[in-house]
């Protein structure tokens, strides 16, 4: 079951088309438009949308694929990386994002057979190579190794399943990381974001007791995917860690699973978490060059020195064919639902994200192409 979560205002899509997409057109069949980054700084500074060359067909010994994107799904850390990262001056403008939805135009004789026809349904991603040579998502047309798609089903929500592999994967990674299994006690931080409503579902699933962590606003959605307990942060503010070690230090989590990026949830983790348990995080709420430093902090600095008697785990995830074949499987058979916050459309895409910016976002923030 898919469904859609509209955003805090009551809009599920942006209605206006935006001036630049009237005046941008496509004037060649080699031609597409795309999202491109011209220089370092938030999305309102940095993006255009340009006319840039379409990817070739794929040559006929090729295992590539072209793929006509359906809709794009925004990463929550794209703003972030917006303003650290500068744009090469020699090479192409760099076009974002990495995982999207979309229908197979073209495939050479050697790609996969489940998305070799034409007209198949997919969902696919990007790698981060790939878009660091400017070839992301955010464009109308997207060509990747055929390993890189999966196969839909005709009736598929392509907002919905455009977010599901890179939310789905971190969280299949976090639950097989930590060896979370049935009978574990898990803390959700950040449960009703695009990681954290897939990885509630993932640990109901698998027997575990949840106590989730989000605004007050969210409870009902978080409460509906299978969440046992729930905690409104805002009413615990700047306090959480005293909260959760009042109420759960004599039943301690066995992980604390942080999907915002919050240091104090692991410095005072000794408090709640059992001696054995760790806390899994793949937040950076509180800044890339932060993260990283709490990362060393607290994976190398030794107890004598202050550091934390507890595990601290980071990771990266980069999406995988096989994790995609288990969540489309799960989605078909009603075991997971995908949580869209709000769907714009191409032109829009400097509102969408600034929406992801908001960090309120109930679900994923996705990009209507075309």
């Amino acid at each position: 079951m898919l469904y859609l979560c509209p955003t805090e205002s009551g809009l599920q899509a942006s209605s206006n088309t935006s001036t630049i997409l009237q005046s941008t057109v496509v004037s060649s069949n080699l031609e597409m438009r795309a999202w491109t980054r011209q220089r370092r700084g938030a999305a309102r500074a940095s993006l255009e949308l340009s006319i840039i060359a379409k990817p070739a067909d794929p040559e006929p010994s090729s295992g590539d694929v072209l793929i006509r994107v359906s809709h794009v799904a925004l990463q929550f850390s794209s703003e972030s990386l917006f303003k650290l990262l500068p744009v090469l001056p020699l090479a192409s403008p760099p076009v974002p994002e990495l995982e999207f939805s979309g229908t197979i135009v073209a495939a050479g004789n050697a790609t996969d057979a489940d998305v070799r026809d034409t007209g198949t349904r997919v969902i696919a991603f990007c790698t981060i190579g790939d878009m660091s040579l400017g070839r992301g998502a955010l464009a109308e047309y997207v060509r990747v190794p055929g390993g890189n798609a999966t196969r839909l089903p005709e009736d598929a929500d392509m907002a919905a399943m455009a977010g599901v592999l890179g939310s789905g994967s971190t969280a299949l990674k976090m639950l097989r990381v930590g060896g979370v299994r049935a009978g574990s006690r898990v803390l959700v931080n950040g449960a009703s974001g695009s990681v954290g409503s897939v990885l509630v579902q993932l640990c109901k699933r698998r027997g575990v007791h949840v106590v989730a962590v989000a605004s007050g606003g969210n409870e009902e959605m978080v409460r509906g995917l299978g969440a046992d307990e729930f905690i409104d942060y805002r009413k615990h503010e700047p306090l959480l860690p005293d909260h959760l070690a009042s109420t759960y230090g004599g039943r301690p989590f066995d992980f604390v699973l942080d999907c915002v990026g919050l240091q104090a949830l692991y410095t005072n983790s000794p408090s709640y978490l059992k001696p054995n348990g760790a806390v899994i995080n793949i937040g950076s709420m509180e800044g890339v060059g932060a993260t990283l430093w709490n990362w060393t902090m607290n994976t190398w600095c030794p107890t004598y020195l202050g550091g934390i008697p507890r595990r601290y785990i980071m990771f990266p995830t980069p999406p995988t064919k096989d994790d995609a074949l288990v969540l489309v499987k799960m989605v078909e058979e009603g075991e997971l639902r995908v949580a869209v916050d709000s769907v714009f459309q191409m032109g829009d895409a400097i509102q969408a994200y600034e929406r992801v910016a908001t960090r309120r976002a109930k679900g994923r923030v996705v990009i209507k192409v075309q």
